[in-house]
């Protein structure tokens, strides 16, 4: 008998291994002082559409009930919060830290480290503007990886304004920079060509290389500080400064870079973006920033910043890491 695709069983010990991994998680969370909460598995879809990108829409599982209401199975964590901050949360003080472990549900493509069901669990930090709120949710993260041995883990950072600010001094209307972010995004040098030659603006292609390819710290903010064009886009080049001068005083230098190509998806992060990877396997394991809007679709206008992972990836780069671990000498203790 089959599963249906994107989904599997988990036997005793591979569930052991999810929960003591879980367990981790839990506590380095409550550790960083985020409380946990729940929400149910499935929302009103309309509560969805409100709150998520086209992207996420167009991956999500729906369905009617007996009476008509049509619903959907969250495919994340972090709108269902919003929805539960606007609407009974109200009266807490800010900022809100908060934290979960939870099942999310997606219609794609099953591949490695992707399933159609798979645990995601992450922090919301609600109601702060600042960059220390951004850099408490990175170091949250470097916390939650190290807390699993995973203290290699490397973290890409950037800001969504700073490239705005690069397209605007070119002089792209606003569908010219959508496609051209999509471009850098996606790294894809050949479609960046063919598009600065369809816009007649050829002259702008090696900057648009240089702005595809640039990976650094402090010497990418320097390049980006001299093409930048707009006010926030210059806020957004010191908050990633603040950052990186945050990470040397915690002594995460050598783990943190700026890809100012790292564009998450731009209708849903407002600001500071990361990811972060480890060698063992070829795709990000923690994803986040600031989505200063999303609330305020709820009727709750308050900035937020946070981030989150899928528990089975996780447990890919962890068994991986055991394998490739060297043996222990004969006679060594355990």
């Amino acid at each position: 008998m089959r599963l249906p695709a994107g989904v599997r069983d988990w036997l005793p010990r591979e569930l052991e291994s999810k929960r003591s991994v879980e367990a981790t998680l839990r506590s380095a969370f409550e550790r960083a002082g985020y409380a946990e909460v729940q929400t149910p598995g499935f929302e009103l879809a309309g509560v969805l559409e409100a709150g998520l990108g086209d992207r996420l829409m167009d991956q999500t599982f729906q369905f009617s009930d007996q009476r008509g209401a049509r619903l959907s199975l969250r495919p994340d964590m972090t709108t269902p919060i919003a929805r539960l901050v606007a609407s009974r949360m109200r009266d807490a003080a800010l900022p809100i830290r908060l934290s979960y472990v939870q099942p999310v549900y997606r219609y794609e493509e099953p591949q490695e480290g992707r399933m159609r069901e798979f645990t995601q669990a992450g922090i919301e930090l609600i109601g702060d503007p600042g960059v220390g709120a951004d850099a408490e949710a990175l170091f949250a993260a470097f916390a939650a990886l190290d807390a699993l041995g995973l203290g290699d883990a490397h973290v890409d950072i950037n800001h969504a304004a700073i490239v705005d600010g690069v397209l605007a001094g070119i002089g792209f209307d606003a569908e010219q920079t959508r496609r051209c972010k999509q471009d850098i995004s996606d790294r894809n040098l050949v479609s960046l060509r063919a598009f600065v030659e369809e816009s007649g603006r050829t002259d702008a292609f090696d900057t648009l290389r240089a702005l595809t390819l640039s990976r650094g710290t402090t010497d990418v903010l320097d390049f980006a500080r001299r093409l930048c064009r707009t006010d926030a886009g210059k806020l957004g080049i010191e908050r990633l400064a603040t950052i990186l001068a945050e990470a040397q005083r915690r002594g995460f230098a050598e783990r943190v870079s700026v890809d100012l190509s790292l564009l998450r998806d731009f209708a849903y992060y407002t600001g500071f973006g990361f990811e972060g990877f480890v060698t063992e396997v070829g795709f990000a394991l923690v994803g986040g920033g600031r989505y200063d809007a999303l609330l305020g679709r709820f009727g709750y206008d308050v900035c937020a910043v946070g981030w989150s992972l899928s528990v089975e990836a996780l447990l890919i780069a962890l068994e991986r890491r055991e394998r490739s671990a060297p043996a222990s000498a004969p006679g060594a203790r355990a």
